[in-house]
């Protein structure tokens, strides 16, 4: 698809961009997790950078001697690129906005402190079903608002939130329509590409990146899929697929399934809700990020709640199997996963647990390679 690789152009520039806006003194934010609202940024005279990348085992092992090795690799990679001297936007950072929700996250911001990186903390309760953890988030959504009014001397308007606001919806809009299309048998594209699609989203003006993927949609509407009718349809679920993590995803699809669903709490755009912009805009704002969407495993008590969405995904989308996907030593994920498996097991759902570091070796690509193939063929099996 040549406006899917125009997109990625997009991406892969970003950085040059963002040097290029700060040269004529633009300010950039970087942000790390779904709760740090990216319409503040843009409403503020800010450019956003969302800090996500993830899938090689070298960034994660550059911050074990200031970071647990028991910690997240993904939370390590996002300082580690940095440590390694190849992270070509974090040097260019006003300022780096970490939402604090798991002691994984919390400690990444030491890490940016300690390196002293200009680096502000947005605290996420995990009783999100308390009003006091509510006015919480809310309050620390308001003492962001001062902080980058202070960095760009601009103040945050409601009419410039609401701009912000109003194009940020269309993206989650475009990209709602062309997830639905993934309904079809077979559909017009998988997961591997529509998580890329996700990650470019980030990656871009909003207003040049909407009408690229209007063109996408329009082309998948009228396309032929490049899948197979017998494809198992697979649902892929975990904690996050960050940006340059797609050893897993690409190798289930070459396996012969097809990812026709996502159930991930971070690196996706949480398309399906959007920020209502009329009344209270900053209530609005909170109450969408911190209520609305789907709880992320962290919160408690959630695990039933997300039981019952995955059920519904299965069902919408006719799924077939279910791959979850977890990093090393996210043992709140791995708690979930075994009541995930008992509610699957009452769906009569297969479901395969892949757990990584980040290690994609020759050594580690063989058993991983044969577990998914193996995986995908009892499906087929169970199918027929």
């Amino acid at each position: 698809m040549d406006t899917l690789e125009e997109l990625a152009q997009i991406a892969r520039t970003r950085p040059e961009k963002l040097k290029e806006q700060k040269e004529k003194g633009v300010k950039v934010v970087g942000y790390v997790g779904r709760f740090v609202p990216e319409e503040l940024i843009y409403a503020s005279g800010a450019l956003p950078y969302l800090l996500c990348r993830g899938g090689q085992p070298e960034p994660p092992d550059a911050v074990i001697p200031y970071m647990l090795r028991f910690m997240s690799p993904y939370s390590r990679s996002q300082i580690g690129y940095h440590l390694l001297g190849i992270d070509p936007v974090i040097p260019l950072l006003d300022l780096i906005v970490v939402q604090c929700s798991d002691c994984h996250e919390s400690r990444l911001a030491d890490l940016f402190e300690y390196f002293k990186l200009p680096a502000v903390r947005l605290g996420v309760p995990p009783d999100w079903e308390k009003s006091l953890s509510r006015d919480y988030y809310h309050k620390g959504l308001t003492q962001l608002i001062e902080k980058l009014e202070a960095l760009t001397g601009n103040k945050v308007s409601d009419r410039k939130l609401k701009e912000s606001t109003d194009s940020i919806n269309k993206i989650r809009d475009i990209l709602s329509k062309i997830n639905l299309l993934r309904k079809k048998q077979p559909p017009p594209i998988g997961g591997a590409d529509f998580i890329l699609l996700n990650h470019y989203s980030f990656y871009g003006d909003p207003e040049k990146l909407l009408p690229k993927l209007n063109d996408l949609y329009g082309q998948l509407q009228k396309g032929k899929s490049p899948f197979p009718k017998e494809a198992p349809r697979l649902l892929l679920a975990g904690h996050v697929v960050g940006v340059g993590d797609y050893v897993v995803p690409r190798l289930i699809e070459e396996s012969g399934g097809v990812i026709a669903a996502e159930f991930l709490d971070e690196g996706m755009r949480h398309y399906e809700w959007n920020v209502k912009t009329d009344g209270d805009l900053m209530r609005n704002l909170g109450e969408t990020y911190y209520l609305e969407r789907t709880p992320p495993s962290i919160f408690q008590p959630a695990w039933e709640e997300r039981a019952e969405i995955m059920k519904k995904l299965i069902r919408d989308f006719n799924i077939d199997g279910v791959i979850w996907y977890e990093l090393a030593f996210e043992e709140v994920y791995d708690i979930e996963y075994s009541i995930i498996t008992k509610a699957m097991a009452e769906m009569n759902i297969p479901i395969l647990k892949l757990e990584s570091s980040y290690e994609y070796s020759r050594e580690a690509m063989g058993p991983l390679t044969t577990r998914i193939e193996s995986f995908i063929e009892s499906v087929k099996q169970r199918r027929s």
